[in-house]
């Protein structure tokens, strides 16, 4: 170390006489040129570190659920899209054993928490939700869109079921 370097150190930092330019931890920390915190500084610290950690939890859990619950969204639009194929191969609407079997089904797969009543000209599939607060979703033939309360008989054309 150079003679300017070892000036600077012992400016800012005394060196302990017959340390031979080593710092103990203790003279650090004791020494006020240094750094220093007192017990409210280091608990608000802490707190805001919590504060943060939990503000990350609750944004991370916020979007699982809104991705469980655009899935079984999409998963009513693929019931949509699959009745509107079998209704244009065959004239009528489908059961859902009907969608998702055959040479080429219209359904590749069934959603789970997945129900669906039909008739030739109407047909109402609901959906639950997988999140935390499971909502549930309907999707009828009259309607085309989905929806967050049940439709009656007289609005769908055909008696819904239920989970």
């Amino acid at each position: 170390m150079t003679q300017a370097h070892q000036d600077v150190i012992e400016d800012v930092l005394p060196v302990p006489a017959g340390s031979g330019g080593i710092f103990s931890a203790r003279s650090v920390l004791t020494n006020k040129r240094g750094m220093s915190f007192s017990l409210p500084e280091v608990l608000v610290a802490v707190g805001l570190s919590i504060g943060g950690a939990a503000l990350v939890t609750v944004g991370i859990a916020s979007a699982i659920n809104f991705s469980k619950d655009s899935g079984a969204k999409t998963a009513l639009d693929s019931v949509k899209s699959a009745q509107i194929l079998y209704q244009q191969k065959t004239g009528s609407f489908g059961s859902l054993e009907q969608l998702t079997t055959g040479e080429t089904p219209a359904l590749t797969d069934s959603p789970a928490n997945f129900k669906l009543a039909q008739t030739e000209t109407n047909y109402c599939g609901i959906v639950r939700s997988t999140s935390m607060s499971a909502p549930t979703y309907w999707i009828t033939a009259k309607s085309g869109k989905i929806l967050e309360t049940a439709p009656t008989a007289a609005q769908a054309g055909v008696a819904c079921p239920t989970l």
